[in-house]
Formats: structure tokens, sequence, C-alpha cells
């Protein structure tokens, strides 16, 4: 086999290489001389679309946010590196390729002519037959050179030409080019081969008449000339074989596909310089050729066009691009694209404008200075960073400019988006039609085609991975079973990735199956794996297998606050074990206008040393993960239910914060938190249910009927615990607490909600009732004090860590996101003041009362779409103490201390927090950070990251398991309608929110089997319904009795009845099933509009 090498086209030719740089377009895109159609064969190949291979309604950006990536010499084309060189591998395989010059197509060529000499009538014919074949073999000639992506076009023609000659004036040809390559450039001797199809095209213009036969003659002549001009004659095969041979080149036989990946070291020079940009991937789900890229600081997300352009990577990978010539960018004609460049220079949302700064101080008593900044740079950083600023804003005014969107080449995949794999099934490569029939022997791989549209099809799976029920029958396991595959690896000369076989899920039946797949595809399937038996024999040895054995040491009582007698309890969902919080208040003053607040955290940090076998069990889970029918925990089952849950009626160890607070819900100023290791005793466990009954006066102290027993403090357990201070307390909490969050809101707090789906099951599991979780009073009382003690202590952690504070931060939506939401509400007369987040928490209220309930779901599920998810991050990586702030609390610093047992997250806080309070490792702010900070900068950093994505991940797949529940119900009791929302359209499609579900469903006319029209100047989609099923039968029985007028009659007087015309906020009622086939998806269909 011939030795890999990477070599130039000009350097393999003997050629100099030329000095000024060429684009050379793909080649789908060159413009062919040729009066012949051009064949592409990648696009036969892929002529069988998905159904949601559809364009977008609108070309909406997603949110980014801003940073430098750019340089200076953006202003020039950024097409190639400098210097940088068409390059091929196994040269002389590409060559024979090309030129066809070898030995045996030379012996092979000999015997053709001894045969065409022993059959000349025959040779007569083929040449009286040439003319009408002709296009065909251009055709097929030309699909050849479409397997040469990577080769300079204008090479390739004097290769072939060369190839055309004979043999006698190639070998005197190839002294001449060994002698005077230099002045092959400089004096050409002879035309080029355009300027030769010019001069043919000039020629037939002037000739203009002569009779038919002679046009017919001179046309096969040209064709003959530039047949000969372009390739030399290739193998005739048919359509299937070429098929065949195309599906061949697929498993890695072809071309080369895709281009090399750059040098790390070269990605990250680009990426310093901003010559190079990073950003996440997007891929289209209804078109799955198309990618976008969010990259921070640009008014637009750059596009990668097909699959080259992204080359190899996945949604949700991060990646760097290199941006194409500003020739080469998408023309932005929509409207909602042009309205991104205006909203570039908008400026983002306010956190003060129209806030009473004195309340806001009052509310919170901030006491750590966020002026200055623990992130040092030096000059040279902050040079670059200004160079970069500069650059991005060149870049922008260039966009706007020339009103269209970058595209770009993804040359380096930074971090994987989805390690984990995914869930599809498996397809024999070889068609099986019996479904008892075993896999071909032939076939040594089979394809995987996962459920994800936005990923390529048929991904290779090597044959000794495959399970034995699929070798055995593979027709029935592709029918009937789910299988888990990761992507193992994507080489360049494949045009889909090799991937590696892990599991068989299950069949696509049953809930089960359908949660196994979505926690395999999350990765989170090890939380349904038991913890290592010697975590667990650990455990047992020191507490017993329920806890019996444990008893808090004696020192712990020293050590500790006893808050024993004090009336403490919690309030949790009511099936909820784990128990991390409880609360209690007392009056300071007989007035009662002031109060002491205390808030209890199981103290989990106890039980859990740091970088034990259980620590990094639960930093790998980083999260509980809490499906409709089960908690996958954190911790084991020991501590998360028995031992740190702060269950009534036991000691247990906490972790606690005590403040003050007045009446109205500030805090009393001059009063410091009190922050330390507690031991607490519930004195009763509360659900949010009970406690609302207390708020609303259903229980009283002296009625108690509806409060359950077991959820009653104990009689006489303590004189001054009973049924009515209980009652009395979560009045107290909550009269402090609803003057507080009317003062959060007040002063710029925005609360954003989605729906949240419950069930009811049966014994067996499966979902007999469904509906929406309702929050209540008591849900926002706790929420009010978790709010406040995770402020308090992500205070405390900034004033003793300084850049070791490991917080919760939440930025603010990109305006130019948001200005779009806000534009296509006020175009449909609802108006939002986005210029601060008190004025929006203001207008989203104002929508509410005029416009109703209905219509400020909808409203406010629009402006969630532009909104981040809020991260864990580490203080000191903060370009600034703005970075630190949380955007929907409007609050300096936030944390999260509150829930250690299910987020682990909180059990980093408890350990700074403690280290705070002894006095370990804290930091001067204004002192260089030390050898030991840096470390454990690095240290907190990874564990942000974790627990990001562990929250991330959980979180979906908590609404993808809905999902699943809430398919099994309709499949076992039936359809049902529920409300649809339009709330955008397009030519061949309409989106709606279900207002049931708090769902956005897009809707394809084509799949939903309705007719459209669109109005071109009203925007405007206009659908016709079905005839209903009675109307169906009246005509059916009129045709049966002949009467085709009273059939016509009767069709023109229903077809007004039938068509709706869709607008923004029109109410529809829509049917929602499932699919027959497995597995199974939701189904609409529109049967009409809501009254």
């Amino acid at each position: 086999m011939a030795k890999r090498v990477k070599i130039s086209w000009q350097e393999a030719l003997g050629e100099p290489i030329p000095v000024e740089e060429h684009e050379v377009l793909p080649k789908d895109k060159r413009k062919s001389k040729s009066k012949h159609k051009k064949v592409d064969f990648k696009q036969q190949k892929q002529k069988k679309r998905h159904p949601n291979d559809v364009k977008t309604e609108e070309d909406m950006d997603a949110i980014v946010g801003f940073d430098d990536s750019l340089r200076d010499e953006l202003d020039e084309e950024i097409d190639t590196f400098s210097g940088a060189q068409f390059v091929m591998n196994d040269v002389a395989s590409e060559l024979a390729l090309v030129a066809r010059t070898d030995v045996d197509q030379m012996e092979e060529k000999k015997k053709k002519k001894k045969k065409k000499k022993k059959k000349k009538e025959k040779k007569q014919e083929e040449e009286e037959e040439e003319g009408t074949d002709m296009s065909k073999e251009t055709k097929k000639m030309k699909q050849g050179l479409q397997l040469l992506d990577t080769v300079n076009i204008d090479t390739i023609k004097r290769v072939t030409s060369g190839a055309q000659k004979s043999k006698k004036q190639k070998q005197s040809e190839k002294g001449a080019v060994a002698g005077n390559v230099a002045q092959d450039n400089t004096k050409p001797t002879s035309l080029t081969q355009n300027e030769k199809k010019n001069d043919e095209v000039k020629s037939t213009a002037k000739e203009g008449g002569g009779t038919k036969s002679d046009k017919k003659t001179k046309k096969k002549t040209r064709v003959n000339q530039q047949m000969q001009n372009e390739a030399p004659p290739l193998k005739c095969r048919t359509d299937v074989n070429l098929k065949k041979s195309l599906r061949k080149d697929d498993c890695g036989n072809g071309q080369v596909t895709y281009s090399e990946y750059l040098d790390l070291k070269v990605v990250l020079q680009g990426l310093e310089t901003g010559y190079l940009l990073q950003g996440k991937l997007r891929v289209n789900s209804m078109y799955r050729m198309d990618g976008y890229i969010s990259v921070d600081g640009l008014s637009v997300d750059v596009l990668t066009k097909g699959m080259q352009d992204r080359n190899r990577a996945f949604d949700g990978d991060l990646v760097a691009v290199r941006l194409h010539a500003e020739s080469k960018w998408k023309p932005m004609n929509d409207d909602s694209e042009r309205r991104a460049l205006g909203a570039a220079e908008s400026k983002p949302i306010s956190s003060s404008i129209g806030v009473d700064q004195n309340a806001l101080h009052s509310l919170w008593l901030p006491s750590v200075e966020t002026d200055p900044c623990f992130l040092k740079r030096s000059s040279e950083e902050k040079d670059s960073v200004n160079m970069l600023e500069q650059t991005r804003a060149r870049l922008n005014e260039r966009i706007k400019e020339s009103r269209r969107r970058p595209t770009a080449t993804v040359v380096y995949i930074l971090a994987r988006g989805n390690a984990n794999g995914f869930i599809g099934s498996l397809e024999a490569k070889t068609k099986v039609k019996n479904s008892d029939s075993p896999l071909s022997s032939n076939d040594s791989f089979a394809y995987f085609n996962a459920d994800d549209v936005r990923l390529p099809r048929l991904i290779r799976i090597p044959r000794l991975q495959l399970p034995d029920e699929f070798i055995n029958r593979p027709l029935l396991y592709s029918k009937t079973m789910l299988c888990f595959c990761r992507i193992k690896a994507w080489p360049t000369k494949h045009q889909s990735p090799t991937g590696e076989f892990v599991k068989t899920v299950g069949e696509y039946t049953g809930i089960e199956t359908g949660i196994s797949a979505i926690l395999s595809k999350h990765g989170l399937q090890t939380h349904t794996l038991d913890f290592d038996i010697s975590i667990l024999n650990k455990l047992d040895e020191k507490y017993g297998t329920s806890g019996e054995k444990w008893e808090i040491p004696e020192e712990e009582f020293q050590k500790r606050r006893d808050f024993r007698e004090t009336q403490i309890f919690s309030i949790d969902p009511y099936n909820a074990r784990d128990l991390d919080d409880a609360l209690h208040i007392r009056a300071l003053n007989d007035t009662r206008t002031k109060f002491e607040i205390g808030v209890h955290i199981a103290d989990v940090t106890h039980f859990v040393e740091h970088n034990s076998l259980l620590d990094l069990e639960a930093r790998s889970r980083g999260t509980s993960v809490y499906l409709v029918n089960r908690v996958l925990p954190m911790l084991p089952r020991i501590l998360c239910e028995k031992l740190c849950s702060l269950q009534p009626q036991v000691d247990r160890l906490a972790f606690s914060v005590v403040w003050q607070m007045n009446l109205d819900g500030t805090l009393v100023e001059g009063v410091e938190p009190w922050f330390g290791k507690s031991i607490i005793r519930s004195c009763c466990k509360l659900d949010y249910g009970s406690a609302q009954k207390m708020l609303d006066g259903s229980i009283t102290g002296e009625n108690v009927d509806e409060w359950e027993e077991d959820r009653r403090p104990i009689p006489g357990a303590n004189p001054n615990i009973t049924n009515a201070t209980v009652v009395q307390s979560v009045k107290d909490l909550w009269g402090i607490g609803e003057n507080r969050r009317a003062m959060r809101f007040e002063t710029g707090a925005v609360s954003l909600n989605d729906v949240k789906l419950v069930f009811s099951l049966d014994a067996k599991g499966n979902p007999i009732w469904y509906g929406s979780y309702e929050l209540k009073d008591s849900n926002r009382l706790v929420e009010e004090y978790m709010l406040l003690a995770n402020y308090l202590v992500a205070q405390q952690l900034l004033r003793a860590h300084g850049p070791l504070a490991f917080l919760r931060h939440h930025p603010p939506p990109v305006s130019r996101a948001m200005d779009q939401t806000l534009e296509k509400l006020d175009k449909n007369d609802m108006k939002l003041d986005g210029r601060s987040t008190k004025q929006l928490t203001e207008s989203l209220e104002q929508i509410r009362q005029v416009r109703g309930e209905t219509t400020f779901v909808i409203v406010q599920a629009l402006i969630i779409k532009p909104m981040k998810p809020a991260e864990y991050m580490v203080a000191g990586n903060g370009a600034s103490p703005e970075s630190w702030r949380h955007y929907a609390l409007n609050i300096p610093y936030y944390t999260h201390f509150t829930s250690p047992i299910r987020r682990y997250a909180d059990v980093v806080v408890h350990r700074l927090l403690q280290e705070s309070l002894v006095g370990v490792l804290s930091s001067n702010n204004d002192a260089p950070a030390s050898a030991v900070t840096e470390s454990r900068m690095v240290e907190l950093t990874s564990v942000a990251q974790i627990c990001n994505e562990k929250s991330m991940t959980s979180k979906n797949a908590e609404k993808e398991c809905d999902n699943v529940f809430l398919r099994a119900f309709i499949q076992h009791n039936g359809d049902i309608e529920v409300t649809g929302v339009v709330v955008s359209m397009g030519q061949k499609s309409f989106t709606v929110y279900i207002l049931e579900l708090g769902l956005e469903q897009r809707l394809f006319l084509q799949e939903i089997r309705l007719t459209g029209s669109w109005n071109e100047k009203t925007m405007q989609l206009s659908i016709r319904l079905p005839a209903p099923r009675k109307l169906i039968d009246e005509k059916k029985d009129l045709m049966e009795n002949g009467n085709q007028d009273a059939v016509n009659k009767k069709m023109k007087t229903t077809v007004s009845s039938e068509v709706i015309k869709l607008s923004f906020m029109k109410q529809l009622r829509l049917h929602m099933s499932t699919t027959k086939k497995m597995p199974l998806a939701l189904t609409f269909s529109v049967i009409g509009e809501k009254s």
C-alpha cells in the first residue's frame, strides 16, 4: 500500500506553488460550462429527505452572551489560513483516479482497439448513436468528478486532457514539462480551457444559421471536444451499480468527505487573536443540514451550511469556526433577521431603571463591595481584550452593512456536547425481507439510526458488537427494540460516523423502557445503580442498616448550638422523605414588629468526608433526579432518608443561619446574621397542603380536623409547642414573607415559571390522571426564606474567601433576542417595557389584569425563551463583580446552601461556609492570589462545571419523563382535547402553545393532513379543515342517489366554515393522540377554532 503523505497538487505535478491564494469552490457550487445538465450524486443519494427537513418559519437566533473573539484582520476575506495549500492523501491513488493512466488501463485500451478492428460494423453503429448517448456520458463523467471535491478543477483538466493524448505525444511533452516548469505560469503558449470554451460559444453565436442537422452535428462535435477536455472516459456502469458504489464510498472507500481538524495549538492561537471564533453549535431539528453557532458578541448567529461546513460536529458541541469570505455569507432577506441587526446596537436590560435604590438596599443590606475585581489582568491581556472588542464591533458593522449572516466552517471541536450516547434502532445493511431471516453473512456492520433527527443517519456499528438477537432476527429486532449506542469516531473519508453498541434498552412498549432510554441518553443511568459495595459496607458498619447504631457524639453537643427546645418545623411536598430544611420564628418584642428567623439545613458534610469514595460518587452524580414514579438519590438512602433528613421528633445535626427581620420584610440594620453548626429537633412535618390550610383558616389552633394527626406536634412533648403555636408561626412567617415578596418585585425581581405536570398512578404504576402543578402561598413562604438564607451565605463566602466563593449567577437575556420578542408582542398590540426587570415585571402584571390569565401565560412563555439558565461559578473567574449578579432576583450575588441532600453544589458551599467560620484558607481580597488559592479555584471550577451539566441534564430528563407518562396516559385512557394558542406561523407550518401542557408544538400542514394558503402581504396562514364525517356520509348518500347538483351545492355551503385564518393568539381546539407504531409520540390534529 502506498504511504500516506500530504502534498500539494502543484508539488505533485512539478508546478510552482502560486504566491496568491485562489479560493476553490466546493464541487457542488461550481458553474459548469457544459450545456448538459450536471448531476450531483451526493444529492441523488440524499434525495429521500426526513419529513422534518424543512426550513424554519423564522431564523430566530439563539441566546448568546458577549465574549471577545475577533481580531483586526477580519476586514480581509477570511477563507483559508495563510500559506494553506490543497492537500490529498495517497497521491498515487488520487492521480490514478483522475488521469486513469496506470498500466492496467493502458492494457485495457489495447484490448479494446483489437476488438474494434474485428467489429467495424458495430463500431460504426455505436458512432451513430454516440450523439444521442452523449448527454448520459457527460453526466457520468461529471458525476465522477464529484468524487474529487478537494482537487482544483483547473488542475484536473490539465491532467485529464493530457491523459487523452497519444502515448507518443505524452512522451514528448514529459520532457517539455520537466524542462520548462518555471515558464509554465509566466508565458502560456496556448489558450486555457475556459478561453477555448468561450471561443466555441462565440463561434456558435456567429454561425447563427444552418440547417437543423448541421446544428446537431456541430453540437455533437462541441460535446465531444468538451468531453475530451474535461475528463477521460469512465467505465460505464448501470445506475444500480453506481448506487452501490456510492454506498460503498460512504463506508470509507470514496473521496475525502471532510477536512482534517486544525492543530489545537493553532486553534488556541486563532481564538486568542480573533482569527477563529468559538461557540456552541445548534443543529436545526427541522432542517438538519443547517447549524447555528452562538458567538459571544456577534449580532447574529453564524451559519454552517451543509454537512461539510459542519465538519463532523454534533448538536451541543463547543466548536471553533473559521468565517468564510463575506461574498459567501447568507443574505438576510427576512424581516426578523434584519431586525436582529438593529437589536445588536440596543443596550442590555438594566437592573436599576425605575428601581428605588434605598428600598433595594434596605431589603438586602449588601455588605460586600462589588467595585473591585478579584481577577487581575496584565497589560497585555487588557490590550488583547480591547483589540477583540474593537474587532467585534467592526465585524458587527460589516454584518449590518452587508445585511448578510456570516457563514463558517468548523475547524475544531473544543468540547463534546453529548458524550453519553444516543437512543435509536438498528438497521441491517443488506435489506432483510423475512422477520425470521438472519443478518447477511456479508454484512460486516449494521446501521444505527438515532431517534434524534439532528444526528446523521446510517451510523455504522461493527458486526462483532451487535447483539445476538439482532444477528439472528434483524428485522424483528429493528421493529421492536430500542438500543443505546455511542459515537466512537468519524474519519474524514466517511460521510457518517462509526459507533459503538452499548446495550439493548428494551422493547418500545412500556414506561420503564422509556425511562431507561432517557436516563441513558442524558448520562444519568448510574443513578439507577446502587452505590459501591465498599461505600455501603462502611455505612452499614458505622451506622447500621437503618441508622440504629448512630447517636449524636457527645463532643458535637459541646461544639454546636442547641435549638432542640425551639419550635422548629419543616414544610415539604406530601410524600417527601429527604427533608433538607426546617424553619423557626420568634417574636423579639411585645408589639410583634421584630422577629428572629432561623433556617436550619441538614448537615450533610458531617457524614460525607471530603474526597472520600462517598464524596466522589456524590460529586459524579451531582444531583438527585426526581421522576414521576421515583427519586434517584445523590446520596445513599440511609443518609438522605434517615440520618441527614430532618425528620420530626428526633435529634438531628444541622447547619443554621439566624437573622432578624422587621414585620415589613426588611432586615434589621446593625445586626449581623449568625452562621453555625447546630442540633435541632423538629416538632412536626408539615406539607404544603396543610400549611396552606393554616393560611386560609381551614386549620386553626382549635380546629385541627383537616390536619393529619401524625403531622401534628406530639402533645406534651414540649409545653411551649402546641397546635396553636405552630399555626401562629406559619401565619407569622407568611405575613413577613408576603411583605418581603412584594418589595422584591417592586425593586426589580422577576418571576417566570414554567408549567410542571403532575400525575396520579395506580398500583401498577400507570398514570390515571394528570394536571399542572399549582404553586400555593405555602410554597412561596418557604421560597422567601430559602432565598434570603442563600443570599446571606453568598455574602459570607465573598467576605471570607473572596475569589473562592462558590456562587450561583444568572446572566441577563441577550438584548437582541428579547427585543425581537418584545417587538413581536408590540406588533400585536401588547406593549411590554423591557428596559429593566422592574418594568418588565410591571408590564407582565398589566397584561394579566387587562388581557386575562391565558394571554399572560402565553406572553410569559415567550419571554422565558430568550432567558439564559442560571449557572454555578467561582467568583474569581468572573471578569467583574457584575458577572456575579442574579438577573431574576436582581441581587448582586447568590448561592445554593439549602438543599445539600439533593445538590452537590450545596455540599461545597457548606464546606466553604464552615471554613469561613473557623478561619481556614481565608483570603485577603487585595492581596494577590496564592498558589493554594489558585489550586482551589481550579478544583472548584471543575466542580461547578459538573454541577452545571448534571443540573441541566436532570431537568431535561425530568421533562422527558413527564412526556413518557403523558403518552402512556393517552394510550391507556384514550385521546384528549387540548387548547392550542397560535404563537407563530409560516408558509407550511404553524406553532401553538398547548395551555394544558406548557408545551410549544410546531404543526406541519403535511403531517396533520391540512391544506393551507399563505398571504405574502399580511404574512398570515389560512388552513382548510377536512370535511366532518357527517358531511362525508351525506355526500356519499347524495352521490349514490345520482344528485350531483345537490352534492355541489352541499360542498359550496360548507367550504367557508372549513377555513380558519390563523393569527397571533388565536385559540384552536386540538385533538391530542399518540402514534400507533412504536416508539410512541404525541400527534395533534385541528378540530376547529375555540370560541
